[in-house]
């Protein structure tokens, strides 16, 4: 289980904090390896949710349901994000959204527990452990508040093109892969898979992007900084 800190150690949540340290937090926090399928549901809305995770392998997405039956999806979680973490320090522990896999996943599972009854040993880096927490939670808020940016873009071709731009900013390239399905980024994007296709189809014949599958190339990056002002 142990093998995993080579995964982990680069995470937030881990600064400061050496690989010997982590070994024991991990011990500590009765930490779990536990393995998802295709489209498994990790917790749903208003579950009471303890726990604490982090992606191994694979994906995961946080899905809200309207009350027509159609989902759309908050974000996409990768290798070493979080998940659970917005219900550690919470007065509430139900979930707000569903977590679903996508793909066969992996996640280190840590009980909330971890950051409030660590044994003596650890009680140097205990601190450490709750400050990186807490500057986990600040960046969620800003992150959150990026995707309310996005989606209060009047069109759709802004949306794409605000959501371009922060793929671009994040890999410091104009190519880049899209982290999502083309139905996870509709859910996303708050839009029918067939409009998001022909969208993009649109701008790629407009020279504004070249698509490959999931590869995406900035061809006019005025451009489309204009569609996303």
């Amino acid at each position: 289980m142990y093998e995993v800190i080579d995964i982990i150690k680069d995470n937030q949540l881990f600064n400061n904090i050496s690989k010997a340290e982590i070994r024991q937090i991990l011990k500590c926090g009765k930490a779990r390896v536990e393995e998802y399928k295709d489209n498994q549901i990790v917790f749903q809305k208003d579950d009471n949710v303890k726990k604490l995770g982090i992606i191994l392998e694979g994906q995961f997405n946080l899905v809200s349901w309207k009350f027509n039956g159609t989902r759309a999806i908050v974000t996409t979680l990768e290798q070493n994000d979080l998940f659970g973490e917005a219900l550690a320090f919470s007065s509430s522990k139900e979930a707000p959204y569903d977590l679903v896999s996508s793909g066969n996943s992996k996640a280190l599972i840590l009980p909330y527990s971890v950051f409030f009854t660590m044994c003596r040993e650890v009680c140097n880096f205990h601190k450490i452990l709750i400050n990186n927490m807490l500057s986990i939670l600040a960046d969620k808020i800003v992150l959150l508040n990026n995707k309310m940016h996005i989606l209060n873009t009047e069109t759709l071709r802004g949306r794409i093109a605000m959501y371009l731009l922060t793929l671009h900013k994040k890999n410091n390239s104009v190519i880049f892969d899209m982290t999502m399905k083309r139905q996870e980024l509709a859910d996303f994007l708050n839009v029918k898979r067939p409009s998001l296709s022909r969208e993009l189809s649109k701008m790629q014949q407009e020279n504004i992007i070249e698509v490959q599958r999931s590869t995406v190339k900035i061809i006019d990056m005025d451009t489309l900084k204009e569609l996303a002002d």
